[in-house]
């Protein structure tokens, strides 16, 4: 399985504060984790 993770600052943020996982593909079951960044203002 191919796995891709695109993320983006918007036009407020002055940087990402979003995070992503992925386990290492040579294991028996993956593990895939994202954190959404909620930034402050």
């Amino acid at each position: 399985m191919k796995v891709l993770a695109k993320s983006d600052k918007g036009r407020i943020r002055e940087q990402n504060e979003d995070y992503y996982y992925v386990s290492d593909e040579n294991k028996d079951f993956g593990i895939y984790m994202l954190a959404d960044g909620m930034g402050r203002i």
